[in-house]
């Protein structure tokens, strides 16, 4: 894609803490499509629209969370930031509708406005934190113009509003997973227990996870639990780790999280296993 005569946005006056906020969700680069993909679908849905996308813009480019292109982009999964129409949305935390396209001294000039596909209606939705820093766009595309209803805007900024409270919820239980980590890691080291799988095993137990016959042993070697009957649990010293690391499935919900407490401990043990490697 060739810019031509279109021209980029101006910088927002946050960008560096905004570009900040942007690598701290972690997903740029990354493959989720399929944890982004009912955004899109909604979003398409209630503008009524052939096209609808959604990404993230860090200095250099924009990274592309779910998208069903059309004509064009098929199968690209980033595009450089001066090339993009979503640039100009970073500007402010309102969206961005541009009714049609080859009107508008902005974006008249843009290759896709231009050239093949010939976009004409589009409406870039930001998805703004709740430090009010723009981390991307959800964005609706028609080749023909359009007007949109006070309703549909407004239900369209919800579904962006809902996008960016998952991703910021996303990053906030990633940060505090790595802190959890860190702190089962020196207790468990204060302790004098310094191996990962009796540190997967303690964790498991706590959040009522499956334990393996060679983890209920190391748990109860390590005075962590004890055996009862047929099951197994926390010894004293075992639950007087888990309370002072704040651990077990309470500690885990975040109001209206998307993640569940299963992915949560995932999360947790291939942070171990990096440690162990």
């Amino acid at each position: 894609m060739s810019h031509h005569e279109f021209v980029s946005a101006r910088l927002p006056a946050n960008e560096d803490r905004r570009v900040s906020a942007v690598r701290r969700t972690g997903l740029m680069g990354t493959a989720n499509k399929a944890r982004f993909d009912i955004y899109t679908r909604v979003f398409k849905h209630i503008a009524g629209v052939p096209v609808a996308y959604t990404g993230l813009l860090d200095e250099a480019r924009q990274y592309f969370l779910s998208e069903n292109f059309t004509g064009c982009l098929t199968g690209v999964s980033e595009v450089a930031r001066e090339e993009t129409l979503c640039q100009h949305a970073l500007l402010d935390t309102k969206p961005y509708i541009v009714p049609d396209l080859r009107e508008n001294d902005v974006f008249r000039h843009h290759p896709l406005v231009t050239g093949d596909p010939h976009w004409v209606f589009w409406a870039g939705f930001p998805l703004v934190t709740q430090e009010g820093y723009v981390l991307g766009t959800i964005c609706a595309v028609d080749f023909e113009p359009r007007q949109m209803s006070s309703e549909q805007v407004d239900l369209l900024r919800g579904v962006a509003a809902d996008m960016a409270l998952t991703i910021q919820m996303q990053a906030d239980q990633q940060e505090m997973l790595a802190e959890k980590c860190a702190g089962v890691l020196d207790a468990l080291a204060g302790a004098e227990i310094v191996d990962i799988s009796t540190a997967r095993a303690f964790l498991g137990l706590c959040m009522n996870g499956p334990i393996d016959k060679t983890g209920r042993a190391r748990l109860v070697q390590a005075g962590l639990a004890i055996e009862e009957g047929a099951g197994l649990a926390l010894s004293a010293e075992g639950n007087t780790l888990r309370t002072g690391q704040g651990l077990g499935p309470a500690a885990y919900k975040v109001k209206a999280s998307p993640i569940r407490d299963a992915d949560l401990l995932d999360a947790m043990f291939e942070m171990m296993d990096e440690a162990e490697t």
